[in-house]
């Protein structure tokens, strides 16, 4: 048997995430779309510097003491870093301690300070639109990546376990679908399950 692998999973990310998009009412420009379709193809392929590899707050000390091209880059990774772990390992970083509200204000305020130094940037002029829409819908964009996690999530008993047990806790309708769509049809937030 021979597997064929994805070449390219830019497409792949890009039907998930506009799909995610659409379940929740939202649109992006196009440009934000494939920044975004990029991060999560540059997460899923092995690199040197991964996202994830450093505690966001080195980041934050580095970009601020950094200078010229290099401080944009830092702020840039700094907001992507933060949109990435605040998507993909939300749960994580709330058994860790990690708030939810540190993880936006952090990287809206880096995609913020990149807007402000790409438009001194010829060569990154063209992302100002791209970091102030991402600044200014970080929060929701951690819920849409979250819910494409869930859609390339494979589907262990603990996946499902622990999704029942976020819905316990929230009694969020999304989540509720998500759990009928697996079969498990929750009752009143109660915790009785049908």
């Amino acid at each position: 048997m021979t597997i064929e692998m994805i070449g390219d999973v830019r497409g792949w990310f890009h039907e998930r995430l506009t799909a995610c998009l659409s379940a929740r009412g939202m649109s992006l420009a196009e440009e934000t779309t494939f920044y975004l379709v990029e991060l999560l193809a540059s997460a899923g392929v092995s690199r040197k510097e991964s996202l994830c590899g450093r505690p966001l707050v080195w980041i934050l000390a580095e970009a601020t003491q950094a200078e010229g091209g290099e401080r944009l880059r830092l702020f840039r990774t700094l907001g992507d870093e933060a949109l990435y772990v605040g998507g993909f390992f939300a749960e994580h970083l709330e058994r860790r301690g990690v708030s939810e509200g540190y993880v936006s204000r952090l990287g809206t305020q880096a995609y913020e300070t990149a807007s402000q130094l790409a438009a001194r940037h010829a060569q990154e002029a063209t992302r100002v639109a791209v970091y102030q829409g991402l600044a200014g819908r970080f929060t929701p964009l951690t819920r849409v990546l979250d819910d494409v996690r869930e859609s390339t999530a494979l589907r262990t008993p603990q996946d499902i376990v622990r999704l029942f047990d976020k819905w316990r806790r929230t009694g969020s309708p999304r989540i509720a679908a998500r759990l009928s769509a697996e079969g498990v049809y929750p009752g009143r937030p109660s915790g009785t399950v049908h």
